[in-house]
């Protein structure tokens, strides 16, 4: 059975603080640009699109219009819309939920990631768009999905994101209970790794929640990244002491000082860091060229190592099989090695 034609409308109208929000450029792209390429991959090749927008922006609108294919794709100065879903200019959306949504029928409100009509939204677009393309290389396979419904169910109620925040550290530490209290039996092994999987999902959850009721805040951010940082320790705390208590070798504990202490320079370094270059970049003279963002494969990878998401992944599977000791070993020499060496290249680019 073939699928219907799909017709859509953006309406272009919304203005910012900056004037025209179709014209804002978010990671090097127009609004309009952007989310034109989404409704035009949404519709199919059937399907039409119609740019809705005042008679004094048109010309503007055309412009950001020239790449588009004209045959599918029209602007009106009028508001005459019939049997069509609208999208807007000032929203974010996810493209392949778009997609889902506009083919079952639904709203296109479901989609949206980012409001760019409340203050200083339009400033954090481009962070929260780099965050969705980099925010979690396997977590988004299964753990987003799930979180997504949980998040849509859970928005028209009283609960709010600190709770969900709550929770899912709440798994965490259930599952680090497990590890130092030596529970790690055929039984206690999968529920350890369930609490981990189902603290990924909540902790993912806690943020898309927030976007959905509008209740972001820089407390409820804050909470999040000081319950993560205080799990990661637990954790590794725990693994050391639990093979402390198996082996009776010291080593372990001292691993568990090396990784502590490495987490612990390898934080303030980069934040350090984070803060020099702004206010080295904000003292260069207008218009010169800042240092090449360019990264090579080597530090890509290394990167990657430490990446949230993979760990909290490979807690799982670790803590599934039973050697969480693993866990302990490979990061209590890989994060004194990251702040050792970003140490070192920060200061010999100062040199």
């Amino acid at each position: 059975m073939a699928s219907p034609t799909l017709n859509l409308v953006i309406d272009a109208r919304p203005r910012g603080p900056r004037g025209l929000l179709a014209a804002e450029v978010v990671l090097g792209r127009a609004v309009l640009s952007r989310l034109v390429d989404q409704a035009l991959e949404a519709i199919g090749p059937r399907g039409r699109l119609t740019v809705r927008g005042l008679d004094a922006d048109c010309e503007r609108l055309a412009s950001l219009l020239t790449d588009a294919d004209e045959g599918r794709v029209e602007l009106i100065a009028d508001d005459r819309v019939e049997d069509a879903a609208i999208l807007r200019t000032d929203r974010l959306y996810d493209s392949r939920r778009l997609r889902k949504i506009l083919r079952r029928g639904g709203e296109p409100e479901a989609a949206v990631i980012w409001r760019l009509d409340r203050p200083e939204a339009l400033e954090a677009a481009e962070q929260e768009l780099t965050r969705r393309l980099s925010y979690q290389p396997i977590g988004r396979y299964w753990a987003f999905p799930i979180a997504e419904r949980i998040a849509g169910a859970l928005a028209p109620t009283r609960v709010r994101p600190n709770a969900v925040t709550l929770a899912a550290a709440a798994l965490m530490f259930l599952g680090i209970g497990l590890i130092a209290c030596g529970v790690t039996g055929w039984l206690g092994r999968p529920i350890t790794a369930a609490a981990f999987a189902a603290a990924l999902v909540l902790d993912t959850a806690d943020g898309r929640l927030a976007r959905l009721q509008g209740t972001r805040s820089e407390f409820g951010r804050w909470l999040d990244e000081v319950l993560d940082e205080l799990a990661d320790l637990a954790l590794h705390a725990a693994i050391a002491w639990m093979m402390f208590q198996a082996t009776g070798s010291a080593r372990w504990l001292a691993l568990g000082m090396l990784y502590a202490s490495g987490k612990y320079m390898f934080v303030v370094q980069s934040l350090s860091g984070a803060l020099m270059e702004k206010a080295e970049q904000a003292s260069e003279p207008i218009g010169r060229e800042g240092p090449s963002g360019t990264v090579g494969p080597t530090r890509r990878l290394v990167a990657a190592l430490g990446h949230a998401d993979l760990r909290w992944h490979l807690w799982i599977v670790l803590a599934l099989v039973g050697r969480l000791d693993a866990a302990l070993w490979v990061y209590a020499l890989y994060f004194p090695f990251r702040a050792a060496a970003g140490i070192a290249r920060k200061g010999v680019a100062r040199a």
